[in-house]
């Protein structure tokens, strides 16, 4: 598992003094299996680091299908994207969140408001320039996910997880896994036959 600290020393250096700043306005959340951090059309307001657990970024359409659109979670193989929980459009411009976050697995996160995010970066510019790369990276990861849905068939985005997020193909639904990579159920179970 990562810590935050870690995580952050890894975009820019900060002494103790700095990182005693970020830890005096934290606060500790834990949540639930099948608890709801936030809805779909609700405004997200915090910053979320996940310290363990499993929680997932969904869409539901106008047929009212359920499509995930990202896993955050706190292992080996996470990546920063997997490990901040958020959705930058809503918090960065206060516009409702075109996505929902559930929790599949009880989860404990370290949470910073809009207003701590705006006081940290207010006193420090070390914290400016990782929200900044933080943003950056959002965007890459976004654009990088386009481009594999566009651009791989069924096998190739489902070997991809494969091989880049293991641990979630024993921890996830099958059909969240799915509508994630952008298959129905059925596919899915067709490719792991002929995989097998």
């Amino acid at each position: 598992m990562k810590t935050l600290k870690e995580i952050i020393s890894q975009f820019v250096s900060i002494n103790e003094t700095e990182w005693k700043l970020a830890t005096k306005i934290l606060k500790i959340r834990y949540y639930k299996k099948g608890d709801i951090i936030c809805y779909q059309d609700d405004i997200w307001t915090d910053f979320i680091f996940i310290n363990s657990g499993l929680i997932r970024s969904y869409i539901i359409n106008d047929e009212g299908k359920d499509f995930t659109r990202q896993f955050y979670f706190n292992t080996p193989e996470s990546n920063i994207i997997n490990l901040f929980v958020t959705d930058l459009t809503s918090l960065v411009t206060e516009v409702p969140s075109c996505r929902g976050f559930e929790v599949l697995i009880d989860s404990e996160v370290t949470v910073y408001s809009k207003e701590d995010l705006a006081y940290l970066t207010k006193l420090s510019k070390k914290y400016l320039q990782l929200v900044k790369t933080f943003m950056e990276l959002a965007y890459l990861n976004t654009d990088n996910d386009y481009h594999n849905l566009l651009t791989r068939n069924n096998k190739d985005r489902y070997m991809h997880l494969q091989k880049t997020m293991p641990s979630l193909l024993e921890k996830v639904p099958q059909y969240h896994i799915a509508t994630y990579l952008g298959m129905t159920p059925v596919s899915l179970s067709r490719i792991k036959q002929k995989l097998k």
